[in-house]
């Protein structure tokens, strides 16, 4: 009889993806012939041969060395996983055994103490975390029984997963990367507690998380890099460390239940009427119910959380006096008419950079009816190097001030270290708030004007933004006025001071520019700055889009943004 490696914390697997019994997800069957999807980009590895080093995006363009990091978090393992676990075909198994054979073979299984960091290394430490707290765990304990994987490939993933773990507590990064990093040691150590330096590393693992998250989460309910999509990251990693504690019995911090609750605040503030959230920094439309989602158990009573995670069909929405909301620490407020599934919505950013993932975008803002997006953010694309990348992160493509054609080039503050004061007034018939950019312009790092933008929303469907420019530096400038729509439909006045653009939904959106401006538009062009497009991360692929210029006249300019029915 052969002995098999077995792991005491079975119970403590991810839940599957949901996939009925006898059913295979087209996923799973590329998968299995080693073809992967990484950043929206396909390849395929002939006769299931992952080239576990290899980046398409050299030969094909633009370059993103992410293509590389992200294959080695393995993420379609999990397809092939819950594929096993639900038809048993054998299959499934094989692949996943000649992947992960090849893959010990090609990178030696063991972390590198020099370069691990660098671009193509397997061994960068967000993905040895990622690995350990998802795709590597969960695929041990799903294929551990195959007779596919013999007890010496057995023995050199569990080894591998060790020296990892080892690896991630030695070199300990920051920022959410640390969070993840804490994650899969913790992950690693709850599956194999057997292991006599288990307990060790879950306490120390849990008490670097709790003191990093309790760093890195503001007051006011959002993570300090300012961006739905790892704000989304913090919440899951605490959540999953919060659930891997308590199903294996081990201590769990009450400051980390305290701060999953406080976490709830900043994503329900800043929900759209579609239920997603604004594309602030780096970010792609994310549903609010993936945020908070795995807090729904954990915090029963809350109904304002339920209400969100299933898209107002239970529970009941946040209370107060208006459904506007201020996150004054991160700089965010949000205006809404109210919780209806048809509320106008605009989410307004004056605060610092963030500590990591930061545009420059400073006063810009995101403009929503309903669940469409009339003024968009979004959010940044691509991770590649690309005009495309280097113009969605720059103040050319957020709705900011140009002043003498250069944009905002600021690079602190990073993280507010007390509250700011931004006017803010909400009522049922009106919202205003106002921000203030006094930094740097353009590559020389002047500082040459004041810019003031006020924001009042006359509810239910007018937003009326001023924007006033002072001269610091005594000399004359030129501004000019940037507004991103998600539209190639729009049609300006003969005299030049308002349009209509259309989106072919239910909602129309009028400018009109009442003083000290003219319009004119963009769309689709090339070199930098790339005006008129929508740089789309994962969920949406770049097109054409609108830049609205609006170059002024006079140091002050009055737009009102008015949404209309079509």
């Amino acid at each position: 009889m052969t002995a098999r490696v077995v792991s005491s914390a079975a119970a403590l697997v991810l839940p599957l993806a949901g996939i009925a019994a006898g059913e295979v997800s087209e996923a799973a069957a590329q998968a299995v012939t080693g073809t992967v999807t990484v950043v929206s980009v396909p390849w395929s590895f002939p006769s299931n041969r992952i080239d576990w080093l290899f980046n398409p995006t050299k030969k094909q363009g633009p370059f993103n060395p992410e293509w590389t990091w992200q294959l080695n978090r393995m993420e379609h393992w999990k397809t092939l996983a819950d594929a096993y676990a639900c038809t048993g075909d054998e299959r499934y198994a094989h692949a996943f055994a000649a992947q992960l054979r090849s893959w010990l073979d090609q990178t030696g299984g063991v972390p590198s103490e020099k370069g691990f960091n660098d671009v193509g290394s397997p061994w960068r430490t967000i993905e040895e975390g990622l690995r350990l707290l998802g795709s590597w765990t969960s695929s041990f304990e799903t294929f551990r029984s195959s007779l596919a994987l013999d007890d010496r490939l057995l023995l050199r993933f569990v080894v591998s997963m060790r020296r990892q773990a080892r690896h991630l507590m030695a070199h300990r990064t920051a920022c959410n990367w640390l969070l993840m990093e804490m994650n899969g040691v913790y992950a690693f150590a709850a599956h194999f507690p057997e292991l006599a330096e288990s307990a060790g590393l879950r306490d120390e693992a849990m008490r670097v998380f709790v003191e990093a998250a309790r760093s890195q989460l503001l007051p006011d309910g959002l993570h300090n890099e300012l961006s739905p999509d790892y704000n989304a990251v913090f919440i899951r990693c605490a959540a999953r460390m919060y659930g891997l504690a308590k199903n294996g019995g081990y201590p769990v911090p009450d400051e980390l239940k305290e701060l999953l609750s406080a976490a709830i605040e900043g994503p329900l503030a800043l929900m759209t009427p579609g239920f997603v959230q604004p594309r602030f920094n780096d970010c792609y439309t994310i549903e609010t119910a993936a945020i908070l989602g795995a807090l729904a158990e954990l915090f029963p009573d809350r109904m304002d959380l339920r209400w969100a995670v299933t898209r107002g069909r239970e529970g009941c929405p946040p209370a107060g006096e208006t459904a506007s909301r201020i996150l004054p620490w991160s700089g965010f407020a949000a205006m809404r008419s109210g919780w209806t599934p048809d509320a106008a919505y605009l989410a307004f950013d004056f605060g610092p950079l963030g500590a990591a993932h930061m545009h420059a975008d400073k006063l810009s803002f995101t403009m929503w009816k309903g669940d469409e997006e009339l003024v968009f953010d979004d959010g940044g694309g691509q991770y590649e190097k690309s005009p495309e990348r280097a113009h969605a992160c720059s103040g050319y493509g957020h709705n900011t001030l140009l002043v003498d054609g250069m944009a905002q080039t600021r690079t602190e503050p990073k993280v507010s270290v007390g509250p700011i004061d931004a006017g803010w007034e909400s009522s049922p018939e009106r919202d205003y708030v106002r921000g203030t950019y006094d930094q740097e312009y353009g590559l020389k790092g002047a500082r040459p004007v004041r810019h003031v933008r006020e924001i009042t929303f006359s509810k239910p469907e007018t937003f009326r933004i001023v924007d006033t420019v002072e001269s610091k530096d005594g000399n004359p400038h030129r501004y000019e006025l940037l507004f991103q729509l998600d539209t190639t439909t729009v049609e300006v006045s003969s005299d030049g001071r308002s349009l209509r653009a259309k989106y072919g939904r239910k909602w129309d959106l009028c400018l009109e520019v009442e003083q000290g401006g003219s319009i004119s538009l963009s769309s689709g062009s090339q070199g930098f700055p790339r005006f008129g497009w929508y740089m789309g991360r994962n969920d949406k692929s770049n097109h054409p889009a609108t830049t609205v210029h609006i170059r002024h006249e006079t140091e002050r300019t009055n737009c009102i943004f008015i949404i209309i029915n079509r």
